[in-house]
């Protein structure tokens, strides 16, 4: 069983709900925008509906590891915004850099080495998102897919569980929900 819910008890506001879907659940056509530029705002809206322990409370850091493939798209869609009442902040991590402490949201691009990175955050309440296409299956949380020109999503349940995350079940209903690879 997985802990699902509306993160907040429930949506505030319709337009609440119309920026999700908008945002989500259209999938976000890529014909006229930059890839990373619809990538950036999924990671802000995975940041916003999802929830971490209380012992995480306070500010919200989206990182990014290895190579930043966002340019300046994630600092655009993240300049001034808030989640859970708390200022987003970016933090790049050159590979190999062991330093997550502080990160709530840790993005993998595809060119980095995924497993030993996932291993090293087995049991810690950071949420793992990646572009490559088995990245949920291999043991991450959100992947990012190009699928018929759209940026859509993936979900592994059970890598958030174990973190001790809970996503919003909009989040679920309008992403894949896959696992890991037997």
């Amino acid at each position: 069983m997985y802990a699902l819910r509306t993160v907040g008890g429930s949506m505030k506001t319709a337009a609440g709900v119309l920026l999700l879907l908008a945002i989500l659940w259209c999938g976000v056509m890529v014909g006229g925008s930059p890839e990373y530029s619809v990538k950036a705002a999924y990671l802000y809206n995975f940041a916003k509906f999802t929830e971490w322990p209380p012992e995480q409370s306070g500010s919200l850091t989206v990182c990014v590891y290895g190579r930043d493939p966002f340019g300046g798209f994630l600092d655009d869609a993240l300049r001034g915004k808030q989640a859970h009442g708390a200022t987003v902040f970016i933090k790049r991590l050159p590979r190999g850099d062991e330093q997550v402490d502080g990160c709530q949201v840790l993005f993998l691009g595809s060119a980095a080495r995924i497993e030993p990175v996932l291993s090293r955050l087995q049991g810690r309440s950071i949420l793992t998102v990646g572009d490559s296409r088995d990245f949920s299956e291999r043991g991450g949380m959100i992947a990012l897919v190009m699928e018929n020109g759209s940026v859509r999503f993936e979900l592994n349940l059970a890598a958030i569980a174990a973190a001790r995350l809970q996503v919003s079940s909009r989040l679920v209903e309008l992403g894949h929900v896959v696992g890991p690879k037997k």
